[in-house]
């Protein structure tokens, strides 16, 4: 990753998905990356809106967690979401909930 954001990478974490993921003939990670990337131009021309109108969006840096939201948000669309709760700590990491404790607390 860090060659990729020395490289000038704006999302270098959604670059790295494209080197795991995607093999050429898998449509399904062409996709997912291609969504992500168009994602992350949208966030880049968002952030550029609010500079100055003559700000390159080569200079633009997009938030630090917009990458997470755009791997989260593009995922969820395609597979859906799961149920749990989201726990904050050690990074972004999705705590799930049992379903003798969800049930049990629906009967209580």
């Amino acid at each position: 990753m860090e060659a990729r954001r020395k490289e000038g990478s704006k999302f270098p974490k959604i670059d790295v998905f494209a080197d795991v993921y995607v093999r050429p003939g898998n449509e399904l990670t062409e996709s997912l990356h291609a969504t992500m990337v168009d994602k992350s131009q949208l966030v880049l021309q968002e952030s550029a809106s609010q500079l100055s109108s003559d700000t390159p969006i080569e200079s633009v840096d997009p938030p630090e967690d917009a990458w997470f939201h755009i791997v989260t948000e593009t995922l969820d669309l395609t597979f859906g979401q799961r149920p749990g709760t989201y726990c904050r700590g050690m990074g972004n990491v999705k705590r799930w909930e049992s379903r003798a404790s969800s049930s049990s607390q629906s009967k209580g």
